[in-house]
């Protein structure tokens, strides 16, 4: 008797060591805004601080499981960023997409859903609109829309919602999973917060890269406002 009761708490934790878990607790993941077969928004709270993470897309009822790898993003001191993640051809069409966000230990495991249909930036339809309710970032979301790109030279856009009086530098990296050398390039003062038109330069060493990624970083809250990448080529 003693042997089996050894035994079946030797398995048990075995399990415990082996299971994967999930992010912390209180841990979350919001669909922010889609853009129909082209990008989704995600934000990412309360994960483990400093962790990465392989990000997938799938088919739904998948969990993401063995999907498509779209991103590597590591998460800030914090745990706490807003990313925007491409949608991979695959899954263009797909009226509901699975993500899934896995660490590289595969220890911390989350996953969502979305669909696949462009959000509406007003989060307060009228009454009796028809429009959607689903996939509607909400009111005063951090964003950033790129308005020009000058390939590989310079890229412009406009802010809305950053936080007031914020110090942001922007770092910029090739658009590849597996780099992680971001490069400071720019910064500005938010003062009042709301609209700031941003002009920031792509550095010689990415100028002949596909894609390049972006963030603003806020210097005194410590953690990335937005992220994204966008297509280094002439536009509009």
């Amino acid at each position: 008797m003693y042997k089996r009761i050894s035994l079946i708490i030797a398995l048990a934790l075995l399990l415990l060591v082996a299971a994967p878990v999930q992010a912390k607790p209180n841990a979350d993941t919001t669909i922010v805004a889609v853009n129909k077969n082209e990008s989704v928004t995600v934000a990412l709270e309360n994960f483990p601080s400093n962790e990465t993470y392989y990000v997938y897309m799938n088919y739904n009822g998948t969990y993401g499981v063995n999907g498509y790898l779209v991103s590597k993003l590591t998460t800030n001191s914090g745990g706490t960023i807003l990313a925007e993640f491409p949608i991979p051809a695959g899954l263009v069409n797909e009226g509901i997409i699975n993500i899934r966000f896995q660490s590289l230990s595969g220890k911390s495991v989350w996953w969502n859903w979305f669909y696949n249909e462009t959000s509406a930036y007003n989060p307060y339809p009228s009454s009796g609109s028809s429009e959607p309710t689903y996939n509607r970032r909400n009111a005063g979301t951090p964003w950033f829309t790129v308005t020009s790109v000058v390939k590989g030279v310079s890229i412009s856009g406009t802010t809305s919602n950053f936080p007031e009086n914020e110090r942001i530098a922007i770092f910029v990296k090739d658009g590849a999973m597996d780099d992680e050398n971001w490069v400071e390039v720019s910064g500005f003062e938010t003062s009042g917060g709301g609209v700031i038109n941003v002009t920031f330069s792509i550095p010689s060493s990415l100028k002949y890269k596909e894609k390049i990624a972006y963030k603003f970083f806020g210097l005194k809250v410590n953690y990335p406002i937005f992220y994204s990448l966008v297509n280094n080529w002439n536009y509009p």
